[in-house]
């Protein structure tokens, strides 16, 4: 009885020290993980898009406007964007 005891001791013992180490890799990785800009839209509104050939979320760099309100494309001057300072 005492030699199972044993056996079983040192095998769980082996086995939560390895299963401890994966653990413990796996939330470093998870926690230094860089979160991108826009993770809150891909979640929340995933746009066709935003996926590459693969179906795979491209996580590159994207280009956001924002329009104050009242804006009125039809009044827009494209010399306004080349105006001297």
């Amino acid at each position: 009885m005492t030699d199972f005891t044993v056996l079983f001791s040192e095998l769980f013992l082996l086995v939560g020290i390895i299963g401890g180490w994966i653990a413990s890799e796996r939330y470093h990785d998870f926690m230094e993980k860089e979160a991108h800009p826009h993770d809150e839209l891909f979640k929340e509104n995933p746009h066709p898009e935003l996926f590459d050939s693969d179906g795979e979320l491209f996580r590159g760099e994207y280009v956001s406007l924002n329009f104050e309100p009242g804006y009125d494309p039809e009044e827009f001057d494209p010399e306004d964007l080349f105006e001297s300072p």
